[in-house]
């Protein structure tokens, strides 16, 4: 119900709704997480028209049950002020938000391969964001005044940077990786500066990098 504090529907980890906890937090919005623990309490959510395309993550904001990886912080961040001042700004924070998603999907996705292929695909993956990635976000970092990626102030195309680009940060076999971008590092100590974000960051609602048992018990309240 509207006035209710937002709740954020998830499984017990980062994985889509980082960016939404990363952007709430920067807002200053209380909201409760909720974690999902079995199969029966995702069905319940099905059963009760809760879940658009029955897909979590879910968040109950404003009298609403919103759904969707990038509709629902794109909710939020409008909500907070976190948007481009102008069209041509917002055609290049979608264009980052598309090079963030990929950096997130490329450095997390080798924890759905058979455990004999994880470090290689996962050293694929670095190799690609190393060589198309990387460079870009650097380059853009090194133009900006402010520090963020567009404009003087936050935007969504913050929020998924910093998600994609902290797990590599987090993950010690690739950390190093990022040595040869030192604007991006810079860009992570700089966002984690922000107000709301260095008290949620330094808080034990941060989740660490996706492990095994954490995929094992997503899939099986997936019912995979």
């Amino acid at each position: 119900m509207a006035g209710q504090k937002p709740r954020l529907t998830y499984f017990d980890g980062r994985g889509f709704s980082e960016v939404t906890r990363l952007a709430l937090s920067a807002a200053k919005i209380e909201f409760d997480d909720v974690y999902l623990k079995s199969r029966d309490e995702f069905l319940q959510l099905i059963k009760d028209g809760k879940l658009k395309f029955n897909q979590v993550p879910l968040l109950e904001m404003d009298g609403q049950n919103l759904t969707g990886i990038r509709s629902i912080p794109q909710y939020v961040c409008k909500k907070a002020g976190f948007v481009a001042q102008s069209e041509d700004d917002q055609a290049w924070v979608n264009m980052l938000c598309d090079g963030a998603r990929d950096i997130q999907m490329r450095v997390t996705g080798f924890k759905f391969t058979p455990p004999e292929k994880q470090e290689e695909v996962l050293q694929y993956g670095i190799k690609e964001i190393k060589k198309y990635h990387l460079p870009n976000f650097e380059k853009t970092l090194a133009q900006s005044e402010s520090g963020f990626l567009v404009g003087n102030s936050l935007t969504i195309a913050d929020f998924m940077f910093f998600d994609g680009l902290s797990y590599i940060n987090e993950i010690p076999s690739i950390k190093q990786e990022l040595d040869d971008f030192p604007k991006c590092r810079a860009f992570i100590e700089h966002f984690s500066r922000q107000p709301g974000l260095s008290e949620y960051l330094s808080s034990p609602r941060r989740h660490p990098p996706p492990t095994d048992q954490y995929l094992k018990e997503v899939n099986l309240i997936l019912g995979k």
